[in-house]
């Protein structure tokens, strides 16, 4: 039985993104495959350890809450891995949460082994391509002041780390144009998800509805961060076209972040405050009967980890996916088979492509068919799990 560290600075239940939730996942399927796994995480005021089940074990760690997280998580215990994680056989991090394993890997003696997801670089360019007044400061300073800093991380990463692991295809050839990245050296794990989970999910927060609680009209179903990447203000400013198509209409945008009180703003500006609502953070049960329960969902981000968690949520549930024609995007969206596609940052064409799938529920359900079956065929976590056991037993038996 391998024993592995999984090292992510974030885990829920302190935080759903995506790249906690694959953690989440990863985590507990790999358990039940039989591997014995620890998740080194943060949130505590001192180490604690919790088993979980017979495989699985969750160690919190001291965690500064304050940008950039990921790297007062390193520093604060720095020492802890230094002297804890030579127990195991192997170590798997989340890229920028273990990126300093690198500077004590011949103390801990193990083998290391790094996901990488999308490239910072993007993030910047994301940053410099957009206007001002589509960001505040802390928005800025991450995507541009923070660079630097992730980019030195991801080259300590790429140096020490004896296998990496893409979990797109589009961010793997981000990290070989941009830092150089050996692909003999590289495994290409799309993202996929568990769809008994997500089901199992929705169905138990149904059974807390009343009929009251029924929605009436059409309702548009977007959930993220509230951060300019994932292009929220965009589908804002689609929705007036919408409305008038379509009054009764209703856009329910879940999550937090710092652009809330901009996007506020931003709906009341152009009255839409009776069709528009943000719904704040929400437990993942009540979220996943949300995206059930709607006629269409938007995604309208302008970069995404290979395919979106939240993207392979939708078209798991059948649903129709709208979002900008990015080359992640197209990764898991063939435009009219399984979800719909517009240019990146148009909102007219958005606007248009939301009346056109409302109009026609025929469509929808044409393309909610295909987007499961999708799902199904290239991005089951079942068959995920097994390329990540078959990697850790690789990097093991190399270095023997």
């Amino acid at each position: 039985m391998v024993k592995l560290a999984l090292v992510s600075a974030a885990y829920p239940p302190y935080s759903f993104g995506g790249i906690d939730m694959q953690t989440y996942d990863l985590a507990h399927g790999l358990s039940h495959e039989g591997v014995d796994v620890t998740v080194f995480c943060g949130y505590a005021k001192q180490p604690t350890l919790k088993q979980e089940d017979r495989n699985l074990g969750i160690c919190r760690l001291p965690l500064y809450d304050a940008p950039p997280r990921v790297l007062w998580f390193q520093l604060k215990n720095l020492n802890y891995f230094k002297n804890n994680l030579r127990n195991f056989d192997l170590i798997h991090t989340q890229h920028s949460s273990g990126s300093a394993i690198g500077l004590v890997k011949k103390r801990i003696g193990k083998p290391w082994i790094v996901s990488f997801h999308d490239h910072q670089l993007r993030r910047l360019l994301i940053a410099l391509s957009s206007k001002p007044w589509d960001m505040n400061l802390g928005d800025m300073l991450f995507f541009t002041a923070g660079y630097p800093l992730f980019e030195f991380m991801t080259r300590i990463e790429i140096k020490y780390a004896d296998h990496y692991i893409a979990c797109g295809l589009s961010g793997l050839e981000d990290y070989i144009r941009f830092s150089k990245m050996d692909v003999n050296k590289t495994t290409l794990i799309k993202n996929g998800i568990d769809l008994a989970k997500i089901e199992l999910a929705a169905r138990s927060f149904k059974e807390t509805r009343n009929d009251h609680e029924q929605d009436s009209g059409l309702t548009i179903f977007t959930c993220g961060r509230l951060y300019t990447s994932k292009g929220i203000q965009y589908l804002i400013r689609a929705m007036p076209n919408v409305v008038k198509n379509f009054p009764d209409v209703h856009l329910k945008i879940f999550g937090k972040g710092p652009l809330h009180s901009r996007l506020q703003t931003l709906i009341n500006a152009l009255e839409l405050s009776s069709n528009v609502s943000l719904e704040g953070h929400v437990p993942y049960d009540r979220l996943m009967y949300e995206l059930s329960k709607c006629d269409l969902t938007v995604f309208p981000s302008l970069i995404e980890v290979g395919a979106s968690l939240a993207v392979m949520e939708a078209m798991g549930f059948r649903k129709t996916v709208v979002a900008f024609k990015y080359p992640f995007t197209m990764e898991i969206i063939d435009h009219l088979r399984t979800g719909y596609v517009v240019q990146p940052k148009q909102v007219e064409e958005l606007g248009e492509a939301i009346c056109v799938l409302l109009r026609d529920r025929k469509l929808r359900e044409k393309l909610g068919e295909n987007a499961r079956s999708k799902i199904i065929s290239d991005h089951n976590w079942n068959d995920a799990i097994k390329k990540y056991i078959q990697v850790y037993r690789n990097v093991i038996e190399a270095r023997k």
